[in-house]
């Protein structure tokens, strides 16, 4: 096995500094009675140290609505030093329709949009989906989940959209550190405490330092 990327690597004090992107879908929903089924596209967003996740529904694959769904992402977390994605033909697994309206995106408008921010866009090498393995597991992961709740039930959007937070929550909440059997050990460590001091409703312990000070 290769070395670890550089962005791998990295130490920094906030979450999801360094990032990686993946879209994966796609996923359907009802609009009302008589009303076609509308698609709709999961957008990953995955911290390249902390592996923690975040999730948002994208109405389309076209270049503008991808930077909603980033605004929406920066918003909640801060703007990220720096983003990994695929580039179009291998954005997302062998998904024929999604390769092909993924290929369209605007790349030029990508790296000038979130050079504003001071973010560094990086794609990966074209026919190569094995450098996108830090996304490519949290995608299949999430889908997974996602059909295990919802399964071949018609859902709205705002259901699909709860589903999927409830996910991301789900994701985050993974142990990163080896668990133990035994209910008398420590809480092993997950994204959550990353960025909520807490493993769901558990909160983290102030210090998990035990050694005895001596001054």
């Amino acid at each position: 096995m290769a070395p670890l990327p550089k962005a791998r690597l990295r130490f920094t004090f906030k979450p999801l500094a360094q990032t990686a992107v993946d879209f994966a879908g796609p996923l359907y929903t009802i609009q009302g009675h008589r009303k076609p089924r509308q698609k709709r596209w999961l957008c990953l967003f995955t911290c390249l140290e902390t592996r923690a996740v975040h999730l948002e529904m994208a109405w389309g694959l076209d270049t503008d609505t991808f930077l909603n769904a980033f605004t929406r992402f920066t918003s909640r977390h801060g703007v990220p030093k720096e983003v990994i994605s695929d580039r179009g033909t291998n954005f997302v697994g062998a998904v024929g329709e999604l390769k092909k309206v993924v290929s369209q995106l605007d790349r030029q408008q990508l790296l000038n949009k979130t050079a504003e921010l001071g973010v560094t866009w990086r794609f990966n090498p074209p026919g190569a989906p094995h450098f996108g393995g830090v996304h490519e597991v949290l995608v299949k992961a999430a889908k997974k989940a996602i059909y295990a709740v919802v399964g071949d039930r018609d859902v709205t959007d705002e259901e699909l959209i709860t589903v999927s937070t409830g996910v991301e929550s789900l994701l985050n909440s993974r142990p990163l550190t080896y668990q133990s059997s035994d209910p008398r050990d420590d809480v092993p460590l997950t994204p959550n405490h990353f960025l909520h001091g807490q493993m769901r409703g558990q909160f983290a312990p102030e210090s998990v330092d035990t050694t005895t000070f001596h001054p």
